[in-house]
């Protein structure tokens, strides 16, 4: 490798890529205060309330981001460029695995190990998921505002003017960035939304046996009897219970089988390889059809049609075309969904915070209105002549509902441990996209990336140091799953104003290692 001299001029580019990337940093960043804001002010009624993230959020991605990706890819990319953008689809799925498994890994190491594992397996997704849309769209446009970065990507002739470079640069960089999310969203539902709904139900199971832990089993009759008497009718159900499970057990032996007799081991080995085989087909069968069915897929097949249709895409997004009003329009809502986008993430990540201290215990209002009802029914029958037999035992059901709502509340207000937050943020912010950046670089020493984009380059960087996407968070909560979700959204918040520092950072590196010199060559003089 030869180090190039650091001139003048040198430091003046080093300096132009430095505040770039800061400049699309705070842009980003701006935007989203403006959306934290809108969520808690006014305190009354705030502009933007819990009520409606959903409405907004789907208003935004259905009306804003499909326009956006369509027209992004019908103007932006040309035939020839077509050959480039696998490059980018096969990048985004080695970063995505390589974000896993650095979260994984990390999560093993004693300094960093995460105890709960239910926890820890839907962290794990949310760190290898970024948010790789409403992020970058807004990042690059701004980045390509900067001649050190337009006339480094541009690849047209000298004659082109500066609107020309600029255009080129933020058409080429949204192309990158949807075939990118093809990618994410590819995996997304064939190993993060299982292994997330998976992770979500163990939480849900273990928290549902805490709280029966805490509830009687066997509420007592009219006909009341002491402690020993009902622990003696328990263990009667229970016996009655097994003896019932064994005769069923039993029954399902077909006649002239040998119950005793051991299976062949071979067989049960080859039948269970054949179940997994079967369930691994099955999930990549599913994961290909929610592809090919989401509207963003739809959408990015019909950019690529119209972007190999010459006179459609002149006649849409040229000067004076005939349909240009059509493709402006479409234009036009597409440069707001970044923009929405942004404010939508921030205010979510606000609403659930709150959530989280302020909801009641899940089920607590039940608890309390039963024991209500529980010692108002004990009052009258105490009235009657009712024991004291009957009154401890109502004493202890009470005791046995107070501890049900403790163990509620408990759970409820169950926050991350500071360890869980450092783990998320060094996996996510800062060791995946310093193992990527020195991957470029290796490769393009080695001359393995000869041939290999510098837009698509620096596009891989940044969505390599982004933070996780909010989609994991919908998801758990769409499943009921809502301790996770508060969970993984407790952790993205400081994540989130963590990344404003490292996004400038790995954005300002990814110019330095991305942009060619002045001759052409790449960062490694090749």
């Amino acid at each position: 490798m030869v180090v190039r001299p650091l001139d003048t001029t040198m430091s003046e580019a080093i300096t132009s890529v430095i505040i770039a990337s800061a400049s699309a940093v705070a842009k980003v960043f701006v935007i989203g205060a403006i959306g934290y804001v809108s969520a808690i002010r006014p305190k009354a009624a705030p502009i933007l309330p819990a009520s409606a993230m959903n409405a907004i959020s789907k208003m935004n991605f259905n009306l804003l981001i499909i326009p956006l990706v369509y027209s992004a890819l019908a103007s932006g990319v040309t035939p020839s460029a077509l050959g480039s953008l696998w490059i980018v689809l096969v990048s985004g799925i080695g970063v995505i695995c390589l974000s896993y498994a650095v979260a994984s890994l990390l999560g093993k190491l004693p300094f960093f190990r995460v105890d709960d594992r239910t926890d820890f397996d839907a962290l794990r997704i949310a760190a290898a998921f970024p948010n790789i849309v409403a992020l970058p769209i807004l990042i690059f446009p701004t980045l390509c505002e900067f001649p050190v970065v337009y006339n480094a990507f541009y690849e047209g002739g000298n004659e082109s003017t500066d609107g020309e470079k600029y255009k080129s640069c933020v058409d080429e960089s949204n192309a990158m960035i949807f075939v990118y999310f093809f990618a994410w969203n590819l995996l997304y539902w064939i190993i993060g939304y299982p292994t997330l709904v998976a992770a979500g139900k163990k939480r849900q199971m273990k928290n549902d046996a805490t709280l029966s832990a805490t509830e009687p089993h066997n509420p007592p009759s009219d006909n009341t009897f002491d402690n020993e008497e009902l622990q003696v009718k328990i263990d009667i159900e229970g016996d009655n219970q097994e003896r019932r499970s064994n005769n069923s057990t039993a029954a399902s032996v077909p006649e002239g089988i040998d119950e005793n007799v051991v299976p062949d081991e071979d067989a049960q080995n080859g039948s269970e390889a054949r179940r997994r085989l079967k369930g691994i087909m099955t999930l990549f069968t599913n994961a290909i059809i929610q592809t090919l069915k989401s509207p963003g897929f739809v959408a990015m097949v019909l950019g690529v049609i119209t972007a190999c249709i010459p006179p459609l895409r002149d006649a849409l997004f040229s000067t004076g075309g005939p349909l240009r009003f059509l493709g402006s329009a479409l234009e036009s809502l597409g440069r707001a969904g970044a923009s929405v986008g942004t404010l939508v993430v921030a205010a979510s990540l606000v609403h659930q915070a709150n959530a989280v201290e302020n909801s009641p215990a899940q089920g607590a209002d039940t608890e309390v209105g039963a024991l209500n009802v529980s010692t108002s029914n004990n009052d009258e029958e105490h009235s009657m002549g009712a024991t004291g037999l009957r009154e401890s035992m109502r004493r202890r059901r009470s005791s046995l509902s107070q501890l049900s709502i403790r163990v509620m509340n408990a759970i409820k207000k169950r926050k991350p441990t500071l360890r869980m937050h450092f783990w998320f943020c060094i996996s996510r912010l800062i060791v995946t996209p310093a193992i990527v950046c020195l991957l470029i670089i290796a490769g393009d020493c080695g001359g393995i990336l000869n041939g290999f984009p510098n837009l698509a380059k620096l596009v891989v960087i940044v969505n390599s140091c982004l933070p996780g996407a909010q989609l994991i968070v919908l998801t758990l909560k769409s499943r009921g799953l809502s301790e996770s979700a508060s969970i993984v959204a407790q952790v993205y918040l400081p994540s989130y104003l963590f990344s404003v520092v490292t996004i400038a950072a790995w954005t300002s590196l990814g110019l330095i290692i991305s942009t060619p010199n002045a001759d052409g060559s790449s960062f490694c003089n090749r």
